[in-house]
């Protein structure tokens, strides 16, 4: 684990090593029938994935609050409902991007065409 935006000067407690054994975090995504996202890597952990992944974890102790921070509990759904929006807004660009592709191309060679052809032309007069 990298900690993000951490500060230049850690504390002699910050830089202690820790282990990750708090899992009241695990606890509450299961009573809310939720799973944990980590929004530093984009990960979706049901809660018994967390635990496994997590418990006992050793790292440094900004390591492990900077993970905690960086967690939190969310409905699953939201997470399909993301990808859902995700996927339409790629195909979206995507389309654009095509169409503006394809328009740019057929003037080009409409262009080519037309040039060859008018010097065709010229040739047999």
């Amino acid at each position: 684990m990298k900690p993000v935006n951490q500060p230049h000067q850690f504390s002699h407690h910050d830089k202690k090593q820790g282990v990750f054994t708090n899992m009241a975090i695990v606890a509450e995504a299961k009573r809310s029938n939720c799973w944990l996202y980590n929004k530093l890597n984009n990960t979706w952990y049901t809660p018994e994935e967390f635990h496994e992944k997590y418990s006992g974890e050793k790292d440094s102790n900004i390591n492990i609050r900077t993970l905690l921070e960086n967690v939190s509990i969310r409905d699953p759904n939201a997470g399909i409902k993301a990808y859902h929006k995700a996927l339409a807004d790629k195909l979206n660009r995507f389309e654009n991007e095509t169409r503006e592709l394809r328009e740019r191309g057929e003037a080009f060679s409409k262009k080519v065409i037309d040039y060859y052809q008018s010097k065709s032309k010229d040739k047999f007069r």
